[in-house]
């Protein structure tokens, strides 16, 4: 435990302790007692600033003094030190100095031999020690006038036998102004030296423990770790804790210009000038450094460099030449930021000579705001790159941002705002998007962008759509290398799908089962960078289009949580975005679904953004799956970018919105779409069957306008272009073209396309296909094998997890057409057949026409036709007069 005595550290009344100071205090003591009993000394307390020096002596001369010693008090001033014999001249403002002192105190002042005066002084204070002790007290000695120390040391030289202590403090590692009298105190052998470290973590938690009640030791080695054991910081940190009103549990950090920041400062000034210097240089390279180096950016000579280091580490702000970071950061807020800016400026250049690491060079280039050079330029880029490595996408970013707006020359400028349009993909593709498409495509067009440069900027365009820039890019890429060369074509097969459609017919790519078996694996061994992104998203999305959808989802899966786990929101956007898609194939809406919203939710900028079109046209797709309609229209109805109608991004929101235009029975707004569409990707020449089955989509709106003959003609080409062989594209061109041709030759089209479905991955489209071949299985009068096929609908929409109210509607069919629902009359309706029947019993219970085509999974078109001829049947003009006993009673289910 401390020693309880009459000091309030705590600024409070009651008294406290000292802590950790047991031997110091027996040994202060014990020099008291010897000279009261005539055995005088000279005792030396060395401690860094905060350590509690001045406390100590205070103490002392209230021992002394209560004991009816004369005490003799003075601090040495750096100001004042210049001053000669400064520190007697307190003596003799002091007011405890005996009167018979004043006169010869006042004559050895205006002495001009100094030592005379110092012989003087010893016989002055050794005739008044004859009847009381006499305690001479001086704190700061290493701030102390050499003349007022010279008569000092004298004075301890020679009072062994007499009943004078003299008491000195001091910052170790701070010389004399006078070097040579500080080896001629060491030499006295009366001399007890006495040094006062930092507290341990022990002592730290006893102080504690007096701060709070109730006493709060636990967080001891936060509060240790924070300010070093220095109890002048440990102080200040209390009280601003107190003044918070926090507990020591709690997470507060130092507030800046608090109180632990005034004490540090009040430590470091303290210190004098060149610990002042030293300290700044050394907050600011943050890093241990070699004395030498220390000294280079302070400005000190080797030996004042050495003292200073050791007085801050003595005061507990430095641990292993390295600042805390508390302390360092209440220094650096403390400093004009010219100041600060030049010292970072300076750091830099002085580790660029010490061939320091790039990433600690760029750390200072970055502080001070400047890279004045070519080196400085190359320095931010390997750093970056080294900071890219452990996943520190935004220091990286912060680095070549810099980089760029510091660089004078053209095509290093230009091939540093490629190379952050990169890295910046991992975090805002927004911002990506926006730095590719304007310093390098300029640097482009007056050819001062490094071919180097040219392929991952045409990536760059691809992945955010712009095709006709990509173009332009890969075009002078052909003209700057042999177009044939392997690289090249390299590069090519890495570009995304649409891309395939420009290549050159002399090098055609590989059979689409190589292009296959290659995608996978080069998902299964590439890792994820910023270079590997592309080729892996064009991998992906060739899965998906060739019906591997399930592999390229389980990939997607993967890339997405490391994305996550590395803190790449811009990446998770890219995976979950086609993660949805993938899924949506496989017709696992709830999964759909959920990768979308968590694309949606990785973008941070979505306004203005072209690549939002891809997680927006996710979403959209999903619902018009789902059969939600009003969600959908939600998202139809954000605010998209004008340029996103002529970008890849804007095929996919193109498509999904007609899609969802075509669901709402706004046919002719989805035929817009999909003919936008066609236009888009016949100008770009990209125009890909597999990837933008685009003559599928405007086929059905035409068959919803009855219009089958131009439906018909696109269809015919969408298989000639699929080729033979099956998969979703081919099953669903099928399907349409059945929908073209007379009701008899339907069942075996539809046949075919089930049989190519079944090869896929899409349930929701081999449902789709099977409610088309029952409705014709209907209209031939095979009602046994129509039901068996709507059944098969049923489970297969249900576990996609379409809206579920279709078997509900099937039991009131059964009702109906086996003449058990209530006021059935079979003859009135014995001329329709099994599926009039069921479109007029749902117009009959109100349903739209859309509404009927979502129960019963087929076409507006097909509706009006039923209705058409249901009418004729019946002799009636609208459906206001279909027969009452037509209405299916839901509510029995």
């Amino acid at each position: 435990m401390g020693e309880r005595v009459q000091t309030d550290i705590w600024g409070r009344a009651e008294a406290m302790e000292f802590i950790e100071r047991g031997p110091e205090l027996g040994r202060l003591r014990t020099a008291l007692k010897e000279c009261a009993e005539a055995q005088g000394g000279i005792v030396l307390v060395e401690g860094a600033v905060g350590c509690g020096k001045s406390e100590l002596l205070g103490w002392v001369g209230e021992q002394a003094a209560t004991s009816g010693a004369i005490v003799l008090s003075a601090t040495g001033s750096a100001a004042a030190g210049t001053r000669p014999l400064g520190v007697l001249r307190q003596f003799l403002d002091g007011p405890t100095l005996p009167g018979r002192l004043v006169g010869p105190l006042e004559r050895l002042i205006d002495d001009g031999d100094l030592p005379r005066a110092a012989r003087r002084f010893t016989t002055a204070l050794h005739e008044v020690a004859r009847r009381r002790p006499v305690v001479v007290s001086l704190d700061d000695l290493h701030h102390a006038d050499g003349a007022s120390v010279h008569c000092l040391l004298h004075l301890a030289r020679h009072s062994a036998r007499s009943r004078v202590l003299v008491l000195l403090a001091r910052s170790p590692g701070l010389a004399l102004q006078d070097p040579q009298l500080d080896t001629e105190f060491l030499r006295q052998p009366a001399l007890r030296r006495l040094r006062l470290a930092p507290l341990g973590p022990a002592g730290v938690a006893e102080l504690l423990a007096e701060g709070f009640a109730p006493p709060g030791p636990e967080r001891a080695e936060d509060f240790h770790e924070l300010t070093g054991g220095n109890p002048l910081l440990l102080r200040a940190l209390v009280e601003e804790y107190r003044a918070a009103g926090c507990r020591p549990g709690t997470g507060l950090q130092p507030a800046p210009g608090g109180p632990y920041s005034q004490a540090v400062l009040t430590c470091l000034r303290r210190g004098g000038p060149g610990v002042w210097r030293v300290a700044k240089a050394l907050a600011v390279l943050n890093h241990p450094a070699s004395a030498e180096l220390l000294g280079r950016l302070a400005g000190t000579t080797p030996v004042a460099t050495a003292q200073a280091l050791g007085a801050l580490t003595g005061s507990g702000l430095v641990e292993r030449n390295r600042f805390r970071p508390a302390a360092a950061g209440a220094l650096l807020d403390s400093l004009d930021p010219t100041e600060h800016g030049a010292l970072h400026r300076d750091a830099a250049v002085l580790l660029r000579t010490e061939a320091a690491p790039a990433s600690r060079i760029a750390a200072h280039l970055l502080a001070a705001r400047e890279a004045p050079d070519t080196w400085a330029i190359r320095a931010l880029r390997e750093a970056a790159e080294e900071a890219l490595s452990r996943d520190l996408a935004r220091r990286a970013i912060a680095y070549l941002e810099l980089a760029a707006e510091q660089c004078r020359d053209p095509g290093l400028r230009a091939e540093t705002h490629v190379r952050l349009a990169e890295i910046s993909w991992r975090i805002n593709p927004s911002a990506a998007e926006q730095l590719c498409l304007a310093e390098p495509l300029a640097a482009l067009a007056v050819g001062d962008l490094p071919v180097s440069s040219m392929t991952p900027l045409a990536r760059l365009l691809l992945a955010h759509g712009r095709l006709d820039a990509a173009r332009r890019v890969f075009d002078h890429l052909r003209e700057h290398t042999d177009p044939d060369a392997e690289w090249v074509e390299h590069v090519r097969s890495d570009l995304p799908n649409p891309w395939v459609g420009h290549t050159r017919p002399q090098t055609p790519l590989p059979d689409p089962a190589e292009r296959l078996d290659a995608a996978e694996r080069l998902l299964r061994v590439s890792g994820l960078t910023d270079v590997t992104l592309a080729p892996i998203v064009a991998a992906i999305h060739l899965l998906i289009d060739r019906d591997r959808a399930s592999v390229a989802e389980a990939h997607c899966r993967i890339l997405l949580a490391e994305s996550i786990r590395r803190e790449a929101p811009g990446w998770a956007a890219v995976f979950g975005s086609a993660g949805a898609e993938a899924a949506l194939r496989q017709g696992r809406l709830p999964d759909a679904e959920n990768y979308a919203h968590q694309a949606m939710a990785a973008l941070p900028e979505r306004t203005g953004s072209l690549f939002l079109g891809g997680p927006l046209a996710s979403l959209i797709s999903v619902y018009t799956a789902m059969g939600d309609y009003e969600a959908a229209a939600r998202q139809v109805n954000q605010p998209v970018p004008k340029a996103l109608y002529s970008s890849l991004h804007g095929l996919a929101y193109l498509r999904a919105r007609g899609r969802f235009h075509l669901a709402t029975d706004r046919v002719q707004a989805a035929l817009a779409d999909f003919l936008h569409v066609a236009w888009l990707v016949r100008a770009w020449g990209v125009d890909q069957p597999f990837h933008i089955p685009w003559r599928t989509d405007a086929a059905e709106a035409l068959l919803r306008l009855d219009e089958p003959d131009r439906a018909g003609r696109l269809v015919i080409e969408q298989l000639r272009l699929c080729g033979p062989g099956g998969g979703r594209v081919r099953g669903t061109t099928l399907r349409l073209r059945a929908m073209t041709v007379d009701i008899a030759e339907r069942p075996e089209l539809l046949s075919q396309a089930v049989e190519a479905l079944r090869q896929s991955e899409d349930p929701l489209e081999l449902a789709r296909t099977l409610e088309a071949l029952a409705e014709s299985y209907r209209a031939l009068a095979e009602p046994a094998r129509a039901a068996t096929l709507q059944s098969r609908v049923w489970r297969l929409t249900r576990d996609c997890g379409k809206r579920p109210r279709s078997r509900t509607v099937a039991h009131a069919y059964a009702d109906l057409l086996t003449g058990t629902a209530p006021g059935s009359a079979a003859t009135t309706t014995a001329d329709l057949s099994e599926s009039e029947k069921r479109v007029a019993a749902l117009a009959a219970s109100g349903y739209s026409n859309r509404g009927i085509s979502e129960e019963l999974f087929i076409t507006v078109s097909t509706v009006e036709q039923h209705l058409t001829r249901v009418y004729r049947k019946l002799d009636i003009k609208n459906r206001r007069q279909l027969p009452a006993h037509l209405r299916i009673t839901l509510n029995r289910v």
